[in-house]
Parts: structure tokens; C-alpha cells; sequence
């Protein structure tokens, strides 16, 4: 009997006693059996700790202003499974997404996969029957062990480095560093979007006989009248110069992405690499909403920071805000990550109704016991619960500028409380 996308994913669940099981030898077993290790002619993989997601999707938006058909594997998703695998800007259908997961099924045999190995497995054979140009694959945790790291690639991209998934990782960025740079290939580049970063950042891409490509060093960017100038080794070695004007993603992740793909020979002219930077804008990457709530206008930017690196970015472009909703999962760095945020008048705190998330009374105890300074609010069960409650609140002569940060999972909450009928009249 088929099954739905709905019990294919329920299914993908069943399967595996632990969420993750880091390790390579099962997925290349099954990938070998799908014939889907290379699944383009120019396969890239980019990972690190915060900017994956913008970084391949500027990359994809580069690649396709020149005609080239690019594949594009992200996790985790927001709304919608299908988020995760993309053509050409386009989701995955659920009617092909289910034929992906038959031929991993098919395969697979006796193999134990995860619910992520399962998902990597699916977008690479579907990437496979697509006749791409390009393949990006996003590495889902770390790197060295992830299960995208057994892709045949070209090139491989860490957009930065910080602490997260310690769990997994290590508890230091040197040892992060190692987990995210082992993704090295001999005789290939390796760009690093991370200024000043860790000395094992060269010792490991120097082990793994790779060529490292550092921000601050090879490549950078720099203000320059009312834009940005980036300054990026092509293919011979020799060094250009692009001027862009206003950004609307973090400017590292656009020197990167640039550097990234002049070593394969895939930049664009400036001028179209120009228009298309200015034009890029990412889901639930300091995503903007106007919305029209009971009581009137609020202005809410969503982000998905979910570590202390993330949110010091926040604080970077937004330097005070009106009021900020926090909902994060139990394993994240939660002091680190409140102490960096904005500056704000409120903070709310809301808890998270999923795996690993944490409850609003847990979330208080941790800050208390971890003495943050920042005084809290009010406190929610939820992220609705949250929103409920400012949407409520007296307006003022101007919309209210809230921050919605913490989780993929808060966005999505937030998302989907503010898409509803009648609540949100503008985006």
C-alpha cells in the first residue's frame, strides 16, 4: 500500500531508536546502492554553525542567473518538509518526495537509518534524476560525521564556527572546528567564512590535504561608501575586487558564498552579481512581517538563532527593539544566547511544545540559575500564547518592533499563528 507524505514522514520516525547517530558507513552502504553519491557534476557542500542556509541560498541564486540548473538540500525545514529539497528555487512535489522515499526504502534493506539519514538519502537520489548542474547540500550537524558529508564534492564551504550541539561536537570551538573543517576533500578548496578562527581550522584541512581559503586572509568584505566592497581570489590566484550596495542577509555569508563559487569558476559577471545579492532574501533570516493584529500594526522580525553567535548578529543589525519573544529547545545555550540579544524594554518567554523543547517555567529556572541579568516579563506555554498576548496590547502612534528568535520551531510557531485569518493582512 502507498503511503502519504503525512506516514512517510511518520514512518522515517519509527525507524531509528535515537534522533541522531553520527557516523558514515550505513548511508554510503545505501547511497552506493542508489548510484547518488555524486548527484551533480558540481556537487558543494557548506557547513558551520550559523549561515549554512543563506550562504547556499545566495550560491543558488548566483548559479541560476547564469542559466545552470542547481539542486539545493537545507535542513531543518520551517513550515513544510518539502522545504528542505529544492530545484531551481522550487520544493520538492509530494507526490516526488515519496518516490525518493521508496527507492531509500528499496535500498536500504536491513540498514537502520535516521530520520535525517533517510531525508539525506531521498534528496540525494531525487537530486540524481534531475540532469542538475549544481548540487548544494547544506551539512545538517557538524560535519566530519553528518551524513551529507558522503556526497562526492568539489568544493566545501564552513561559513562559521561557534559553540553549538556541544553534545555532538565538543566542548570547545577548537574541537568544533575540527568536527565542521574535517569535511575537507584532498586537492580541493576549502573557504571559510569564519574571521580569526581556531588554529585547527588549518591543521585540519592541512590533514585532510586540503587547500584553505580564509576569510580576512584570501578573501573579505569591508564597508565602503553606502554599500559593501568584496575583495575574492579567482581560479589563477589573482585577486578581484566587486562593490555591492545594501545587503539584506549578513554580509560574511555574501563574501563567502562569492569566494565560494569563483574557485569553481561559477561567478557571474559583478553587475549580476550586484542585482542578484540585493535581491536575495531568506525564510526566517531576519525575515520581516508587518502584521495586522487585533489591536493594531506590529512590526515582527523572525529570526532562527538558535546560539550566542546568531544572536549577537541580531544585536548587530537590531540594536534596540520594543519587545522580544523567546521560545529555544532544552539543549541549546540558553543564558549565552538571552544575553545576547538586543536591547528591549520587554522580554517575553515562551515555551516549546516539541522534542527537546523547553517548557516557560524550565526556561526561567535556567536563567535564574544561570544568574542572567535580563529581567522577564511575562511567560507563555506557548508561542501562540505569546503572541495572543501581544496582540492584545495598546497601540501607539507607531507599529511595535518585536523579535521572535530562539528556535527553527519558534519561526515556524510564529509563522503560523500570524498567517491565519484574520490576523495577518500584510507581509
Amino acid at each position: 500500500m502507498s503511503r502519504t507524505l503525512e506516514q512517510w514522514l511518520t514512518y522515517l520516525e519509527t525507524l531509528h531508536p535515537s534522533d541522531i547517530e553520527l557516523g558514515l558507513d550505513r548511508v554510503a552502504r545505501v547511497a552506493q546502492r542508489l548510484q547518488s553519491l555524486r548527484p551533480a557534476p558540481l556537487t558543494i557542500l557548506v557547513g558551520g554553525t550559523n549561515g549554512k542556509g543563506t550562504t547556499t541560498a545566495l550560491m543558488s541564486a548566483l548559479l541560476q542567473a547564469q542559466g545552470l540548473s542547481v539542486g539545493m538540500y537545507n535542513s531543518p525545514h520551517i513550515q513544510r518538509y518539502n522545504e528542505r529539497v529544492s530545484v531551481n528555487g522550487e520544493w520538492i512535489s509530494d507526490e516526488d518526495l515519496c518516490r525518493s522515499f521508496v527507492a531509500v526504502e528499496q535500498a536500504r534493506g536491513d540498514v537502520g537509518l535516521t530520520y535525517f539519514e533517510f531525508g539525506t538519502l531521498a534528496a540525494l537520489w531525487h537530486f540524481q534524476q534531475q540532469s542538475l548542474d549544481v548540487c548544494l547540500l547544506e551539512i545538517g550537524l557538524g560535519g566530519r560525521l553528518d551524513a551529507v558529508n558522503v556526497a562526492d564534492a568539489d568544493l566545501t564551504v564552513v561559513t562559521s564556527i561557534g559553540l553549538d550541539h556541544q553534545a555532538w561536537l565538543g566542548d570547545t570551538v577548537e574541537e568544533i572546528a575540527y568536527e565542521k573543517c574535517a569535511i575537507a576533500r584532498a586537492g580541493q578548496y576549502l573557504v571559510c567564512g569564519q574571521m580569526a578562527p581556531p588554529v585547527t581550522v588549518a591543521a585540519t584541512v592541512l590533514a585532510q590535504q586540503g587547500r584553505l581559503m580564509q576569510r580576512g586572509q584570501q578573501f573579505d568584505i569591508t564597508p565602503h561608501q553606502l554599500g559593501w566592497r568584496v575583495r575574492y581570489q579567482d581560479l589563477r590566484g589573482y585577486e578581484q575586487i566587486i562593490e555591492l550596495g545594501a545587503l539584506h542577509v549578513p554580509y560574511h555569508n555574501v563574501a563567502t558564498a562569492i569566494q565560494a563559487l569563483a574557485l569553481v569558476d561559477r561567478l557571474p559577471k559583478a553587475s549580476v552579481v550586484t542585482e542578484v545579492v540585493e535581491h536575495v532574501r531568506v525564510a526566517g533570516r531576519l525575515q520581516s512581517i508587518l502584521w495586522h493584529a487585533p489591536s493594531g500594526p506590529v512590526q515582527l522580525t523572525l529570526d532562527v538563532a538558535h546560539n550566542a553567535q546568531a544572536a549577537a548578529y541580531l544585536a548587530q543589525q537590531l540594536p534596540v527593539v520594543d519587545g522580544i519573544i523567546v521560545a529555544m529547545l532544552a539543549d541549546k545555550p540558553v543564558c549565552e544566547l538571552v544575553a545576547a540579544l538586543p536591547g528591549s524594554t520587554q522580554l517575553v518567554l515562551a515555551g516549546l511544545s516539541v522534542p527537546r523543547g523547553l517548557s516557560a517555567n524550565d526556561f526561567v529556572q535556567r536563567l535564574q540559575d544561570g544568574h542572567a541579568l535580563r529581567s522577564v516579563s511575562a511567560t507563555f506555554e506557548s508561542v501562540a500564547g505569546a503572541l495572543t498576548w501581544l496582540g492584545e496590547q495598546e497601540t501607539t502612534d507607531r507599529p511595535a518592533h518585536w523579535l521572535i528568535a530562539g528556535s527553527f520551531y519558534t519561526v515556524q510557531q510564529a509563522l503560523d499563528y500570524v498567517q491565519r485569518e484574520p490576523h495577518a493582512k500584510s507581509f
